[in-house]
């Protein structure tokens, strides 16, 4: 269960995110073969971590969570994107100051990691407002009971 009440705990969501991206890094950052498995494993172990806090909560509150992560990734992608494709010469002189690969993977890390929790929210949101959640009835329950 969450401390204090349905509301996520800061430390554990903050520490979830940091594995993904970190699960991100490794796997962009590093050419070794297996490279793949503890990446996946970061990252499931992240995702897992960030979606736990969430998991008392109803539809309507998880689809502003949704909101809220779709909103932080698109913010997030703005400087990667500016890094690394500039469409012009005003958006590459503003990626210049984003230049280098550590800047770049550090770029790519958050971006990613806020995606990806983003998407995990919002299947989520996806599981809770088709009846596919806790302390709501199943979809086979309500075509029975004829409620929609």
């Amino acid at each position: 269960m969450l401390p204090s009440g349905n509301r996520p705990s800061r430390p554990i969501l903050a520490g979830s995110v940091a594995l993904v991206a970190v699960g991100v890094a490794v796997n962009t950052g590093f050419d070794a073969p297996l490279r793949t498995v503890p990446a996946l494993l970061l990252i499931a172990l992240g995702v897992a971590g960030v979606t736990s806090t969430e998991s008392d909560s109803g539809p309507a509150r998880l689809q502003r969570v949704a909101k809220r992560w779709w909103l932080l990734a698109f913010a997030a992608f703005l400087p990667y994107a500016l890094a690394t494709a500039p469409a012009s010469e005003s958006a590459a002189a503003v990626g210049d100051a984003f230049a280098g690969p550590i800047v770049g993977l550090v770029l790519e890390s958050i971006a990613g990691a806020l995606v990806l929790c983003a998407v995990s929210m919002t299947v989520c949101y996806g599981f809770a407002r088709y009846g596919i959640h806790p302390g709501r009835p199943t979809p086979e329950e309500r075509v029975l009971s004829g409620d929609d």
